[in-house]
Parts: C-alpha cells; sequence; structure tokens
C-alpha cells in the first residue's frame, strides 16, 4: 500500500536543475518513501557562481531515480533547455503527474509543459519569483501558456503566490516553501570571552547589503568580529576591511555539511539585502539554516526577508539600507542575552515545524496528489 491508501502506483516526473545538487533531492527522496516512483531529471552538467563544472551526485536511495540529460546553456536557470526530445521521454516514463521545479517563464518549462499537456499529463510549476519585473512579450507569452496549462503552481511565498494568480494561472496555487534540511543536531558552546560575533552567508555582492552590515558592525563599541561566508565580487575588497583593527574574516569554499560549523560560531546572522529593480531577496534559506543551528536572526525589509522572520519568530527586522537601524538591533541582542536566547530558540522550533523535509514534502504532496486525482 502507498502513503494515500492505494495500492496503484503513483509515478512522478520530476524536471529539476536544483536536483543537481544532492542536498535539493531531500524532498523527492521523503516521496519515495512515501511510495512514489519517481524519474528524476537534471542537467547532466550545470555551472554557478562558485563552480563552472557542476555533475549530478544523487543522495543515497535515490540512486534510480536521477536521470542527467543533456543541456544547452546549463548554468542559465531561465534559458537552458534539455537536448532531448521531451515527448519520447514522457511517452518512455508514463507518468501520472509531473512537476517542473522551474519559473513559468523559464525556456525548460515551456519545453516540458507542452510535451505533458500534448498528452493530458497533468503537470506543476513552481514560482519563486517575486517582482513582477520588465519581461519581453514573447517571454510573457511563454509564461502565460505555461500557467494556462499547469495543474498546480508550488508557490515558495505568499507574494509569489499573488504573481502567479496575476500573471494567468488558472490551476491550484498552493504555498509549498522549500526544505531546509536539519543543519546541526545540537548547538555548539560558544567560547566565553570571545568578541560579539556578527555572520553573514551567501553571495558577497553590492545586492547583499555587505557595506551596510560593515558599517553597523563598525558602530557598535566593544569588540566585534564580523565573519562573512562566501564569494563574490565584493570578496577581496571586504577582506581587506577591520573593525578597531581586527580584520573581517571572509570564508571561502565551505561545503554544504560545514555550514552548521560555521553557523555555530555566530551570536547573530544579518541577511541585509538590498531591492534592486529586478530582484529582491526570495526567501533567505540561510536564515532558515542559521536558525537550525540556534542563531537568532537579524534581517532587512527586502522580498521575503520579514515573511520568513515573521513565520519563525527567530530575530528582528529592519528597513533595507538602515545602518542606524541594523546596528541598534545588533545592539539589542548584544546587550539582552535572553532575548537573543528565546528568538534562536523559537526560530528552531519553527524551522523544524515549517521548513524540515516532512511538512515541506507534505505541502508539495498535496498539490501533485490533487493534480494526479
Amino acid at each position: 500500500m502507498n502513503g494515500n491508501g492505494s495500492s496503484a502506483p503513483r509515478r512522478l516526473l520530476v524536471v529539476s536543475h536544483p536536483c543537481v545538487v544532492a542536498v535539493n533531492q531531500e524532498v523527492y527522496r521523503e516521496l519515495t518513501r512515501r511510495g512514489w516512483d519517481i524519474t528524476l531529471v537534471v542537467p547532466d552538467r550545470w555551472s554557478h557562481a562558485y563552480s563552472r563544472s557542476v555533475r549530478p551526485q544523487a543522495l543515497p536511495g535515490m540512486e534510480q531515480a536521477l536521470t542527467p540529460l543533456p543541456v544547452v546553456l546549463p548554468g542559465r536557470q531561465q534559458r537552458h533547455l534539455y537536448r532531448v526530445r521531451a515527448g519520447a521521454f514522457i511517452d518512455r516514463a508514463q507518468p501520472d503527474v509531473a512537476f517542473l521545479e522551474a519559473e513559468p517563464y523559464a525556456l525548460a518549462a515551456t519545453q516540458w509543459g507542452r510535451a505533458l499537456a500534448s498528452r493530458g499529463v497533468p503537470f506543476g510549476v513552481q514560482c519563486y519569483e517575486n517582482i513582477d519585473r520588465p519581461l519581453p512579450g514573447p517571454v510573457k507569452s511563454l509564461r502565460r501558456r505555461v500557467l494556462r496549462d499547469a495543474a498546480f503552481v508550488a508557490a515558495r511565498s505568499q507574494t509569489a503566490a499573488e504573481l502567479a494568480r496575476d500573471w494567468g494561472a488558472v490551476g491550484e496555487i498552493g504555498l509549498a516553501p522549500p526544505a531546509v534540511p536539519f543543519l546541526s543536531t545540537s548547538v555548539a558552546e560558544r567560547p566565553a570571552g570571545r568578541p560579539f560575533t556578527v555572520g553573514y552567508a551567501g553571495r558577497l555582492t553590492e545586492s547583499k547589503g555587505l557595506l551596510d552590515l560593515l558599517a553597523a558592525a563598525r558602530s557598535l563599541g566593544g569588540e566585534t568580529e564580523l565573519v562573512l561566508i562566501g564569494g563574490g565580487e565584493l570578496a577581496e575588497r571586504l577582506a581587506a576591511e577591520s573593525i578597531d583593527g581586527r580584520a573581517v574574516r571572509v570564508v571561502q569554499g565551505v561545503a554544504h555539511d560545514e555550514m552548521a560549523e560555521q553557523y555555530a560560531q555566530l551570536d547573530v546572522f544579518v541577511l541585509p539585502s538590498h531591492t534592486t529593480p529586478t530582484w529582491k531577496e526570495q526567501f533567505g534559506r540561510v536564515l532558515v539554516e542559521a536558525l537550525w543551528c540556534g542563531v537568532p536572526v537579524v534581517g532587512s525589509s527586502s522580498g521575503e526577508i520579514p515573511w520568513v522572520i515573521g513565520l519563525t519568530g527567530g530575530g528582528l527586522t529592519f528597513p533595507e539600507g538602515d545602518v542606524a537601524a541594523l546596528a541598534a538591533a545588533l545592539v539589542r541582542l548584544r546587550d539582552e542575552p535572553g532575548l537573543a536566547s528565546r528568538l534562536a530558540s523559537t526560530g528552531r522550533d519553527a524551522a523544524e515545524d515549517l521548513f524540515s523535509v516532512p511538512p515541506a514534502t507534505d505541502a508539495l504532496e498535496r498539490l501533485i496528489d490533487g493534480a494526479r486525482a
């Protein structure tokens, strides 16, 4: 018997460029445990800001499901295409339902969506996009067609859900935040007498508000250390900076399974992102990762940051670009250890309840199963 009480097989086709990275397969592994027969299509090669050559690897238990296929424009999230006849592949796989882990205006969503629709296979797409940025007319037409044909949209935030409807989605739109897998089983003890340690993880770029964070940290007074985990265009500049003679620490090349150790060094984690004309923070996965590790968070008002912090109750927010307000939030968490501890505890519990693999899988499975029915 499978998870919904039926003995009939439930065949799910997933097309997902994020699943080139094994940790992003967690939800699909959970679905296999619940009785789904999954074919997981991924690019056979990919590239991103930290590596120009990424090859797919399967999580344990996903070896039979993982199906790497050649792509054109690897690394281009919205523009890559699979160098296969999608219809012929679908005919062989015989899915009952499909999930395209791509934005509705991505070319891969059009490629697979049309082939699925022409065969009467219900499918869904995801939507992280939370800003109605200008797009060329043909791209808008592709998005409208995909959303018209899609049986469901897995909206990764409330704003994304609202925009999907505005853009013409006719199927079910369900809130399905991404899974943020458990990072640490215990909170490491932070050595007494060390500096107040403020941290950030992610791309080291202007849009992430890191110069605001540097300025705020410098204004705190007392001993402060700033730790920036990641790489990007500002890495060299930031590594040359200091706070009261203490060098800003830039840590690059950290693997995902090493991040818990990095977060555990921090007293507070900050995501000070700036909104640009074409982007605002779409989720803030690093906020949830920090909370998993028992670290309270501070975030700007960009995009979905206040939504995530509000849902988890794990931190404080400030108006983006307001260095004084950011500094005040940091001072508060430094000088009120009871508050910092309460926020960290509340946030960690909420991360487990909302964003761990089981509840994230529940939300997506409800949409998939509903489309199949």
